[in-house]
């Protein structure tokens, strides 16, 4: 269920040009710092459902790509 809080989050993200505007002004450095932005929109999930969301993720739409922060699920 956290793990779809995660996917549901990502989708949202690549819908919504404001919410990608705000994250990337937040400019999250790590995983835990995307999770804690997440959160402050509410969607809860745990950093280890969101490096598996950001893995496994597929693009729907041209616009608002979210390669970039694919480099967060790397590990360290």
């Amino acid at each position: 269920m956290v793990l779809d809080t995660a996917r549901k989050f990502l989708e949202r993200l690549e819908r919504e040009e404001t919410l990608r505007t705000q994250l990337y002004i937040s400019n999250p450095k790590d995983i835990a710092t995307f999770v804690q932005f997440a959160h402050g929109k509410g969607f809860v999930t745990t950093v280890e459902d969101m490096q598996t969301a950001l893995t496994e993720f597929k693009p729907k739409l041209k616009t608002g790509n979210l390669e970039s922060l694919k480099q967060l699920a790397a590990p360290k």
